[in-house]
């Protein structure tokens, strides 16, 4: 069974083992739990029989106006299950009584973006572990 929390109660490093697939430098568990310790929302998906987080969003925000959403995961064995779905409906709703909510993401992604309401906008980076 798969529940959704709003909490890092109980949570562990080892319970985030997985996440960052394809990345150029992937979170440790440690790291990845003090982001999320350091997020303003966070919702998890927890896997309930494996007693691990099999999914998250995170969202960075001054409470008034702007919140930032920095990172959804699924893990790979658990997507294409509307879990990521089902974790962007919870945070916007936690976000709701904000007016600007952002993010960033591949273009192949947008199109999921988009089902929430979300607009194409241009923006800039910098990701320091980028080579050419």
């Amino acid at each position: 069974m798969i529940k959704y929390l709003t909490s890092l109660d109980r949570i562990t490093a080892e319970q985030l083992q997985g996440f960052f697939v394809g990345w150029a430098e992937p979170l440790t568990p440690e790291d990845h739990l003090k982001a999320l310790e350091n997020s303003e929302y966070i919702v998890l998906a927890y896997d309930t029989e494996k007693q691990k987080v099999i999914g998250f969003i995170n969202a960075l925000s001054d409470d008034i106006n702007f919140a930032f959403i920095p990172m959804l995961e699924v893990l790979p064995e658990y997507q294409n299950r509307g879990i990521g779905k089902e974790l962007m409906k919870k945070m916007l709703g936690l976000l709701d009584h904000l007016s600007c909510i952002d993010l960033t993401c591949d273009k192949d992604l947008q199109s999921f973006y988009e089902k929430f309401g979300m607009l194409k906008s241009r923006g800039m980076i910098l990701r320091k572990h980028l080579t050419d």
